[in-house]
Protein backbone atom coordinates (compact mmCIF):
# COMPACT_ATOMS: atom_id res chain seq x y z
CA UNK A 1 0.00 0.00 0.00
CA UNK A 2 2.88 2.38 0.75
CA UNK A 3 5.21 1.03 -1.89
CA UNK A 4 7.44 -1.14 0.28
CA UNK A 5 8.19 -4.81 -0.40
CA UNK A 6 5.33 -6.54 1.42
CA UNK A 7 6.77 -10.02 0.76
CA UNK A 8 9.89 -9.18 2.78
CA UNK A 9 7.84 -7.86 5.67
CA UNK A 10 5.45 -10.82 5.63
CA UNK A 11 8.35 -13.29 5.56
CA UNK A 12 10.00 -11.43 8.42
CA UNK A 13 6.87 -11.67 10.58
CA UNK A 14 6.55 -15.40 9.79
CA UNK A 15 10.16 -16.02 10.84
CA UNK A 16 9.57 -14.11 14.07
CA UNK A 17 6.46 -16.18 14.74
CA UNK A 18 8.35 -19.44 14.17
CA UNK A 19 11.16 -18.28 16.47
CA UNK A 20 8.65 -17.25 19.15
CA UNK A 21 6.97 -20.67 19.01
CA UNK A 22 10.33 -22.41 19.39
CA UNK A 23 11.32 -20.15 22.29
CA UNK A 24 8.01 -20.93 24.00
CA UNK A 25 8.62 -24.66 23.46
CA UNK A 26 12.08 -24.31 25.06
CA UNK A 27 10.58 -22.48 28.06
CA UNK A 28 7.96 -25.22 28.46
CA UNK A 29 10.62 -27.95 28.43
CA UNK A 30 12.84 -26.04 30.86
CA UNK A 31 9.88 -25.56 33.19
CA UNK A 32 9.08 -29.27 33.02
CA UNK A 33 12.70 -30.08 33.90
CA UNK A 34 12.51 -27.87 37.03
CA UNK A 35 15.84 -26.22 36.24
CA UNK A 36 17.78 -29.54 36.17
CA UNK A 37 20.15 -29.42 33.18
CA UNK A 38 22.76 -32.16 33.08
CA UNK A 39 25.05 -32.89 30.15
CA UNK A 40 23.52 -35.35 27.67
CA UNK A 41 26.64 -37.53 27.79
CA UNK A 42 26.44 -37.70 31.59
CA UNK A 43 22.75 -38.64 31.49
CA UNK A 44 23.44 -41.34 28.90
CA UNK A 45 26.25 -42.77 31.06
CA UNK A 46 24.18 -42.88 34.27
CA UNK A 47 21.24 -44.35 32.35
CA UNK A 48 23.41 -47.11 30.88
CA UNK A 49 24.80 -48.10 34.29
CA UNK A 50 21.37 -48.19 35.91
CA UNK A 51 19.95 -50.24 33.03
CA UNK A 52 22.76 -52.78 33.38
CA UNK A 53 22.24 -52.91 37.15
CA UNK A 54 18.50 -53.43 36.70
CA UNK A 55 19.04 -56.20 34.13
CA UNK A 56 21.51 -57.99 36.43
CA UNK A 57 19.21 -57.79 39.44
CA UNK A 58 16.24 -58.88 37.39
CA UNK A 59 18.19 -61.95 36.23
CA UNK A 60 19.07 -62.84 39.83
CA UNK A 61 15.48 -62.29 40.86
CA UNK A 62 14.20 -64.54 38.11
CA UNK A 63 16.66 -67.26 39.12
CA UNK A 64 15.98 -66.88 42.86
CA UNK A 65 19.76 -66.51 43.32
CA UNK A 66 20.63 -64.13 46.20
CA UNK A 67 24.35 -64.92 46.54
CA UNK A 68 25.49 -61.91 44.57
CA UNK A 69 23.13 -59.48 46.36
CA UNK A 70 24.43 -60.83 49.69
CA UNK A 71 28.01 -60.27 48.51
CA UNK A 72 27.23 -56.75 47.28
CA UNK A 73 25.43 -55.85 50.48
CA UNK A 74 28.36 -57.13 52.58
CA UNK A 75 30.87 -55.17 50.49
CA UNK A 76 28.77 -52.01 50.67
CA UNK A 77 28.33 -52.40 54.43
CA UNK A 78 32.07 -52.79 55.08
CA UNK A 79 33.53 -50.39 52.51
CA UNK A 80 30.95 -47.64 52.55
CA UNK A 81 28.70 -47.65 55.59
CA UNK A 82 31.08 -48.74 58.35
CA UNK A 83 34.00 -46.65 57.08
CA UNK A 84 31.79 -43.59 56.85
CA UNK A 85 30.38 -44.19 60.34
CA UNK A 86 33.91 -44.45 61.75
CA UNK A 87 34.94 -41.24 60.01
CA UNK A 88 31.85 -39.40 61.27
CA UNK A 89 32.39 -40.64 64.84
CA UNK A 90 35.95 -39.29 64.76
CA UNK A 91 34.68 -35.97 63.41
CA UNK A 92 31.99 -35.85 66.12
CA UNK A 93 34.58 -36.48 68.85
CA UNK A 94 36.78 -33.67 67.53
CA UNK A 95 33.85 -31.27 67.30
CA UNK A 96 32.68 -32.16 70.81
CA UNK A 97 36.16 -31.49 72.24
CA UNK A 98 36.34 -28.14 70.46
CA UNK A 99 32.87 -27.24 71.72
CA UNK A 100 33.93 -28.01 75.29
CA UNK A 101 36.98 -25.73 74.93
CA UNK A 102 34.90 -22.87 73.49
CA UNK A 103 32.36 -23.11 76.32
CA UNK A 104 35.18 -23.04 78.85
CA UNK A 105 36.69 -19.96 77.20
CA UNK A 106 33.34 -18.20 77.28
CA UNK A 107 33.15 -18.73 81.04
CA UNK A 108 36.62 -17.29 81.54
CA UNK A 109 37.74 -13.70 81.14
CA UNK A 110 36.22 -12.29 84.36
CA UNK A 111 38.15 -9.22 85.58
CA UNK A 112 38.40 -9.60 89.35
CA UNK A 113 40.43 -6.46 90.15
CA UNK A 114 38.33 -3.66 91.70
CA UNK A 115 40.07 -0.23 91.98
CA UNK A 116 37.72 0.95 94.78
CA UNK A 117 38.44 -2.12 96.90
CA UNK A 118 42.16 -1.69 96.21
CA UNK A 119 41.92 1.97 97.28
CA UNK A 120 40.29 0.99 100.58
CA UNK A 121 42.92 -1.68 101.18
CA UNK A 122 45.78 0.72 100.46
CA UNK A 123 44.14 3.35 102.69
CA UNK A 124 43.96 0.92 105.61
CA UNK A 125 47.60 0.07 104.98
CA UNK A 126 48.52 3.77 105.01
CA UNK A 127 49.60 3.82 101.32
CA UNK A 128 48.52 6.63 98.97
CA UNK A 129 46.34 5.36 96.03
CA UNK A 130 44.77 8.44 94.45
CA UNK A 131 44.77 10.41 91.23
CA UNK A 132 46.56 9.16 88.15
CA UNK A 133 47.29 5.63 89.41
CA UNK A 134 43.63 4.85 90.01
CA UNK A 135 42.68 6.40 86.66
CA UNK A 136 45.25 4.28 84.79
CA UNK A 137 43.91 1.10 86.39
CA UNK A 138 40.34 2.00 85.36
CA UNK A 139 41.40 2.63 81.75
CA UNK A 140 43.28 -0.68 81.70
CA UNK A 141 40.19 -2.52 82.95
CA UNK A 142 37.99 -0.84 80.31
CA UNK A 143 40.47 -1.78 77.58
CA UNK A 144 40.59 -5.41 78.74
CA UNK A 145 36.80 -5.58 78.85
CA UNK A 146 36.55 -4.34 75.26
CA UNK A 147 39.07 -6.94 74.06
CA UNK A 148 37.31 -9.66 76.05
CA UNK A 149 33.88 -8.80 74.59
CA UNK A 150 35.25 -8.88 71.04
CA UNK A 151 36.86 -12.26 71.71
CA UNK A 152 33.60 -13.57 73.18
CA UNK A 153 31.81 -12.54 69.96
CA UNK A 154 34.20 -14.62 67.89
CA UNK A 155 33.82 -17.54 70.29
CA UNK A 156 30.02 -17.41 70.02
CA UNK A 157 30.29 -17.50 66.23
CA UNK A 158 32.62 -20.48 66.45
CA UNK A 159 30.22 -22.23 68.85
CA UNK A 160 27.30 -21.74 66.44
CA UNK A 161 29.36 -23.16 63.57
CA UNK A 162 30.38 -26.20 65.68
CA UNK A 163 26.74 -26.84 66.66
CA UNK A 164 25.70 -26.75 62.98
CA UNK A 165 28.40 -29.26 62.03
CA UNK A 166 27.49 -31.50 64.95
CA UNK A 167 23.84 -31.54 63.86
CA UNK A 168 24.86 -32.51 60.32
CA UNK A 169 27.14 -35.28 61.58
CA UNK A 170 24.49 -36.65 63.96
CA UNK A 171 21.82 -36.64 61.23
CA UNK A 172 24.10 -38.50 58.83
CA UNK A 173 25.08 -40.99 61.55
CA UNK A 174 21.39 -41.69 62.22
CA UNK A 175 20.78 -42.28 58.51
CA UNK A 176 23.81 -44.57 58.18
CA UNK A 177 22.78 -46.43 61.33
CA UNK A 178 19.40 -47.20 59.82
CA UNK A 179 21.06 -48.26 56.58
CA UNK A 180 23.44 -50.57 58.43
CA UNK A 181 20.58 -52.05 60.41
CA UNK A 182 18.62 -52.72 57.20
CA UNK A 183 21.65 -54.28 55.51
CA UNK A 184 22.43 -56.54 58.48
CA UNK A 185 18.79 -57.58 58.58
CA UNK A 186 18.99 -58.51 54.89
CA UNK A 187 22.20 -60.50 55.37
CA UNK A 188 20.91 -62.35 58.40
CA UNK A 189 17.52 -63.05 56.85
CA UNK A 190 16.99 -66.70 55.94
CA UNK A 191 13.52 -66.32 54.45
CA UNK A 192 13.97 -66.36 50.67
CA UNK A 193 10.68 -64.59 50.00
CA UNK A 194 11.66 -61.63 52.19
CA UNK A 195 14.91 -61.29 50.24
CA UNK A 196 12.92 -61.63 47.03
CA UNK A 197 10.68 -58.74 48.11
CA UNK A 198 13.64 -56.55 49.10
CA UNK A 199 15.37 -57.16 45.79
CA UNK A 200 12.12 -56.46 43.95
CA UNK A 201 11.85 -53.11 45.74
CA UNK A 202 15.38 -52.24 44.60
CA UNK A 203 14.49 -53.10 41.00
CA UNK A 204 11.35 -50.95 41.19
CA UNK A 205 13.43 -48.03 42.46
CA UNK A 206 15.93 -48.57 39.65
CA UNK A 207 13.12 -48.67 37.06
CA UNK A 208 11.77 -45.37 38.39
CA UNK A 209 15.23 -43.79 38.14
CA UNK A 210 15.60 -45.12 34.59
CA UNK A 211 12.23 -43.69 33.55
CA UNK A 212 13.14 -40.30 35.02
CA UNK A 213 16.52 -40.32 33.27
CA UNK A 214 14.96 -41.31 29.94
CA UNK A 215 12.49 -38.44 30.22
CA UNK A 216 15.30 -36.04 31.04
CA UNK A 217 17.35 -37.37 28.13
CA UNK A 218 14.43 -36.89 25.72
CA UNK A 219 13.96 -33.33 26.97
CA UNK A 220 17.64 -32.58 26.46
CA UNK A 221 17.59 -34.01 22.93
CA UNK A 222 14.51 -31.90 22.16
CA UNK A 223 16.25 -28.81 23.51
CA UNK A 224 19.30 -29.52 21.36
CA UNK A 225 17.14 -29.93 18.25
CA UNK A 226 15.20 -26.73 18.94
CA UNK A 227 18.37 -24.72 19.48
CA UNK A 228 19.83 -26.18 16.29
CA UNK A 229 16.70 -25.11 14.38
CA UNK A 230 16.71 -21.64 15.96
CA UNK A 231 20.20 -20.76 14.71
CA UNK A 232 19.45 -20.83 10.94
CA UNK A 233 16.02 -19.25 11.51
CA UNK A 234 17.63 -16.39 13.41
CA UNK A 235 20.09 -15.89 10.57
CA UNK A 236 17.27 -15.88 8.02
CA UNK A 237 15.32 -13.35 10.07
CA UNK A 238 18.38 -11.11 10.34
CA UNK A 239 18.94 -11.32 6.58
CA UNK A 240 15.32 -10.36 5.98
CA UNK A 241 15.70 -7.44 8.37
CA UNK A 242 18.74 -6.25 6.38
CA UNK A 243 16.76 -6.49 3.12
CA UNK A 244 13.84 -4.58 4.68
CA UNK A 245 16.16 -1.79 5.81
CA UNK A 246 17.69 -1.60 2.31
CA UNK A 247 14.22 -1.46 0.72
CA UNK A 248 13.10 1.31 3.10
CA UNK A 249 16.20 3.34 2.27
CA UNK A 250 15.59 2.82 -1.44
CA UNK A 251 11.93 3.92 -1.31
CA UNK A 252 12.78 6.92 0.86
CA UNK A 253 15.52 8.14 -1.45
CA UNK A 254 13.63 7.53 -4.73
CA UNK A 255 11.71 10.70 -5.56
CA UNK A 256 9.43 8.79 -7.96
CA UNK A 257 8.56 5.94 -5.56
CA UNK A 258 5.02 5.36 -4.42
CA UNK A 259 5.91 6.33 -0.87
CA UNK A 260 7.51 9.61 -2.02
CA UNK A 261 4.33 10.37 -3.98
CA UNK A 262 2.16 9.71 -0.91
CA UNK A 263 4.30 11.90 1.35
CA UNK A 264 4.11 14.80 -1.17
CA UNK A 265 0.30 14.58 -1.38
CA UNK A 266 0.17 14.27 2.43
CA UNK A 267 2.16 17.46 2.96
CA UNK A 268 0.16 19.34 0.33
CA UNK A 269 -3.14 18.53 2.08
CA UNK A 270 -1.91 19.61 5.52
CA UNK A 271 -0.35 22.80 4.13
CA UNK A 272 -3.56 23.68 2.26
CA UNK A 273 -5.61 23.37 5.47
CA UNK A 274 -3.39 24.89 8.22
CA UNK A 275 -0.61 26.57 6.20
CA UNK A 276 2.06 24.30 7.74
CA UNK A 277 4.03 21.63 5.97
CA UNK A 278 3.90 18.07 7.26
CA UNK A 279 6.34 15.18 7.09
CA UNK A 280 5.46 11.53 6.61
CA UNK A 281 8.34 9.15 7.36
CA UNK A 282 8.88 5.40 7.62
CA UNK A 283 11.86 3.76 9.31
CA UNK A 284 12.86 0.23 10.34
CA UNK A 285 13.31 -0.17 14.10
CA UNK A 286 15.77 -2.50 15.85
CA UNK A 287 13.36 -5.44 15.53
CA UNK A 288 13.02 -4.92 11.78
CA UNK A 289 9.45 -3.60 12.02
CA UNK A 290 8.36 -0.55 10.05
CA UNK A 291 7.33 2.49 12.05
CA UNK A 292 5.21 5.16 10.38
CA UNK A 293 5.48 8.67 11.77
CA UNK A 294 3.57 11.83 10.83
CA UNK A 295 4.75 15.26 12.00
CA UNK A 296 3.77 18.88 11.46
CA UNK A 297 6.84 20.99 10.63
CA UNK A 298 7.64 24.32 12.21
CA UNK A 299 7.80 27.63 10.39
CA UNK A 300 11.34 26.91 9.17
CA UNK A 301 10.27 23.56 7.76
CA UNK A 302 12.02 21.49 10.42
CA UNK A 303 10.59 18.53 12.34
CA UNK A 304 9.44 19.40 15.84
CA UNK A 305 8.54 17.32 18.88
CA UNK A 306 5.69 19.65 19.80
CA UNK A 307 2.30 18.01 20.46
CA UNK A 308 -0.35 19.72 18.33
CA UNK A 309 -3.26 18.03 20.09
CA UNK A 310 -6.10 15.75 19.10
CA UNK A 311 -7.52 18.06 16.41
CA UNK A 312 -4.34 18.20 14.34
CA UNK A 313 -3.63 14.49 14.83
CA UNK A 314 -7.06 13.79 13.36
CA UNK A 315 -6.21 16.08 10.45
CA UNK A 316 -2.99 14.11 9.85
CA UNK A 317 -5.02 10.89 9.69
CA UNK A 318 -7.44 12.41 7.16
CA UNK A 319 -4.54 13.70 5.06
CA UNK A 320 -2.84 10.30 5.11
CA UNK A 321 -5.97 8.45 3.97
CA UNK A 322 -6.62 10.89 1.12
CA UNK A 323 -2.97 10.86 0.03
CA UNK A 324 -2.89 7.04 -0.15
CA UNK A 325 -6.10 6.95 -2.22
CA UNK A 326 -4.82 9.59 -4.62
CA UNK A 327 -1.45 7.84 -5.06
CA UNK A 328 -3.36 4.67 -6.08
CA UNK A 329 -5.78 6.50 -8.32
CA UNK A 330 -4.66 4.56 -11.41
CA UNK A 331 -4.51 1.20 -9.63
CA UNK A 332 -7.09 -1.38 -8.66
CA UNK A 333 -7.60 0.16 -5.24
CA UNK A 334 -10.57 1.39 -3.14
CA UNK A 335 -11.96 4.74 -4.26
CA UNK A 336 -13.85 5.77 -1.12
CA UNK A 337 -12.87 6.79 2.40
CA UNK A 338 -15.06 7.61 5.40
CA UNK A 339 -14.26 10.09 8.17
CA UNK A 340 -16.42 11.07 11.14
CA UNK A 341 -16.32 14.54 12.69
CA UNK A 342 -13.53 15.91 10.48
CA UNK A 343 -14.48 19.54 11.20
CA UNK A 344 -14.54 19.27 14.99
CA UNK A 345 -12.42 21.87 16.87
CA UNK A 346 -11.06 23.51 13.68
CA UNK A 347 -11.56 27.23 13.21
CA UNK A 348 -13.84 28.38 10.38
CA UNK A 349 -11.07 29.20 7.95
CA UNK A 350 -9.44 25.75 8.32
CA UNK A 351 -12.87 24.10 7.97
CA UNK A 352 -13.37 25.88 4.65
CA UNK A 353 -9.87 24.82 3.54
CA UNK A 354 -10.48 21.17 4.43
CA UNK A 355 -13.82 21.10 2.62
CA UNK A 356 -12.10 22.55 -0.45
CA UNK A 357 -9.56 19.72 -0.35
CA UNK A 358 -12.32 17.11 0.03
CA UNK A 359 -14.14 18.59 -3.02
CA UNK A 360 -10.87 18.64 -4.96
CA UNK A 361 -10.29 14.95 -4.28
CA UNK A 362 -13.88 14.12 -5.15
CA UNK A 363 -13.26 15.82 -8.48
CA UNK A 364 -10.35 13.46 -9.11
CA UNK A 365 -12.70 10.49 -9.02
CA UNK A 366 -12.48 9.59 -5.34
CA UNK A 367 -15.44 9.44 -2.96
CA UNK A 368 -14.69 11.07 0.40
CA UNK A 369 -17.57 10.51 2.84
CA UNK A 370 -17.80 12.71 5.96
CA UNK A 371 -20.29 13.04 8.80
CA UNK A 372 -20.74 16.12 10.97
CA UNK A 373 -23.27 17.99 13.09
CA UNK A 374 -24.58 21.40 12.14
CA UNK A 375 -22.78 23.08 15.04
CA UNK A 376 -19.45 22.10 13.40
CA UNK A 377 -20.29 23.94 10.19
CA UNK A 378 -18.31 27.12 9.50
CA UNK A 379 -20.29 30.34 9.93
CA UNK A 380 -21.88 31.74 6.75
CA UNK A 381 -24.64 34.16 5.89
CA UNK A 382 -28.13 32.71 5.47
CA UNK A 383 -28.01 33.35 1.72
CA UNK A 384 -25.08 31.02 1.24
CA UNK A 385 -25.36 27.25 1.23
CA UNK A 386 -22.30 25.27 2.32
CA UNK A 387 -23.22 22.06 0.48
CA UNK A 388 -24.95 21.54 -2.86
CA UNK A 389 -27.95 19.23 -2.89
CA UNK A 390 -26.05 16.46 -4.71
CA UNK A 391 -23.36 16.59 -2.01
CA UNK A 392 -25.75 15.76 0.83
CA UNK A 393 -26.43 12.04 1.05
CA UNK A 394 -28.44 11.96 4.29
CA UNK A 395 -29.62 14.46 6.86
CA UNK A 396 -30.56 13.11 10.26
CA UNK A 397 -32.85 14.85 12.78
CA UNK A 398 -35.23 14.05 15.65
CA UNK A 399 -38.45 15.32 14.04
CA UNK A 400 -39.92 11.97 13.11
CA UNK A 401 -39.04 8.70 11.49
CA UNK A 402 -37.76 10.39 8.33
CA UNK A 403 -34.91 11.84 10.36
CA UNK A 404 -33.81 8.43 11.61
CA UNK A 405 -31.16 6.35 9.86
CA UNK A 406 -33.46 3.39 9.16
CA UNK A 407 -36.72 5.36 8.94
CA UNK A 408 -38.41 3.28 11.63
CA UNK A 409 -39.94 3.75 15.08
CA UNK A 410 -37.67 3.64 18.10
CA UNK A 411 -38.10 0.87 20.69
Amino acid sequence: MLGFDANLIESHYKKEQELAQMQNAIKTIEKDMNGSFEDVSKIEGILLLKQKDAEKKQGLLDAFDFRLPDKDQTKRLVEEVNERIASLNAERYSLSQNRKKVLASLQEGQILFNPDEAQQLFKEAGIFFEGQIKKDFQQLIAFNRAITEERRGYLREELAEIDTKLKRVNDELNTLGEKRSTTLSFLSETDTFIKYKQLSDEIISLRADIASLEKQRNHLHRLQNLRAEIRPLTEERNNLQTEIEADVDKQNSDKDSLFSTIRVFFSEIVEAVIDRKALLSVASNQAGHLELKAEILDGAGNATDADFGHTYRKLLCVAFDLAVLRAHLNDRFPRFVYHDGVLESLDDRKKENLLAIIRQYAGLGLQPIITLIDSDLPSRSHKETLFAEDELILTLHDKGNQGRLFKMDSW
